[in-house]
């Protein structure tokens, strides 16, 4: 996998995650529960917050990748410039929120009190009014930008439409998906890679090339349509149970779901059987003189995978 391809899909998880913060936040906002922590965790000036991040993850690729096509970097750039004015708006919205629901009670209470500052509380009071009319126009403005910002994203998505790691980006939190994107992830999925089972079938390819075998056997076991509808379904679970069960120590279930594998054709990329053969192997030689069944069995499935992908 690209280095490139992986972090496009890290700006598409941290994009998911910024639009959804902030529209946490609009409705705690219309609520009248919003606290500051929250709008924190949104914008600001340091990596624990979600836009900033997003801002200099676009910035660093986006303005620096010779690489990329003419029509791939347009895209892009133009996205890296949306999300820049999204960490502006976002600011100006942290901004009158602090002032607002900082000097704002204070200010209330010195007018209860009838303080000495009374000559001046008036004119304070306009400014206040002012502020907090801006900050709700910067929290309208930036919901709408984020909005555009999302359908400009999906420009440059769909120019990876290959790319295993934006599947699985778009398919860790499918409900988030489907609140940022406005439609079923399948839908989503089938508009970027020409079917959902296309989709489906990349972001497993992703998750096991990268090791990651229990979420791509998970991800094969949702109870969804698309997932019923890929190509050895049950085959490619049954791998990725295989590896995910050795690598944490159950070496016997891993040889039952890696036998049903082979029986099946073992079926899958060259790079599958490299995995499943060093598996065998080395099941083979650490049990030698300890499990002499197992490791007969595991010298058996060698051969076995062998002829398979013969």
């Amino acid at each position: 996998m690209d280095a490139h391809e992986r972090r496009v899909a890290q700006i598409v998880r941290d994009f998911m995650e910024a639009y959804a913060l902030s529209a946490q936040i609009g409705r705690r906002l219309r609520a009248g529960d919003l606290e500051f922590s929250w709008v924190k965790r949104l914008v600001g000036e340091s990596e624990e917050c979600a836009l900033y991040r997003l801002k200099e993850e676009c910035h660093a690729l986006f303005r620096s990748d010779a690489r990329a096509r003419r029509d791939e970097l347009q895209a892009e750039e133009i996205f890296d410039l949306a999300v820049g004015a999204l960490f502006h708006e976002g600011m100006k919205f942290r901004e009158g929120y602090y002032l607002t629901t900082s000097y704002g009670p204070r200010l209330d209470q010195m007018i209860k009190e009838r303080s000495e500052a009374a000559p001046l509380t008036k004119a304070f009071s306009r400014v206040f009014e002012a502020g907090r009319q801006r900050m709700l126009e910067s929290e309208a403005e930036a919901a709408e930008l984020f909005d555009e910002t999302r359908d400009q994203l999906l420009v440059v998505i769909r120019k990876h439409s290959d790319s295993g790691a934006i599947a699985r980006a778009l398919l860790e939190d499918p409900i988030r998906t489907e609140q940022v994107f406005g439609v079923p992830v399948g839908a989503l999925l089938q508009s970027i890679y020409g079917s959902a089972s296309r989709g489906y079938q990349l972001a497993v390819e992703s998750l096991i090339e990268s090791g990651h075998f229990g979420g791509a056997a998970a991800l094969l076991e949702r109870s969804d349509g698309q997932v019923a509808e890929l190509e050895f379904r049950d085959m490619s679970r049954r791998f990725a149970r295989g590896m995910q069960q050795y690598y944490a120590g159950n070496v016997h279930d891993s040889l039952d779901y890696l036998a049903d594998w082979i029986d099946g054709g073992a079926p899958g990329s060259q790079a599958w059987s490299d995995h499943a053969a060093r598996v065998l192997e080395s099941v083979a030689a650490d049990s030698d003189g300890n499990d002499a069944e197992l490791a007969g069995r595991a010298s058996s499935l060698t051969d076995a995978l062998t002829a398979a992908r013969a």
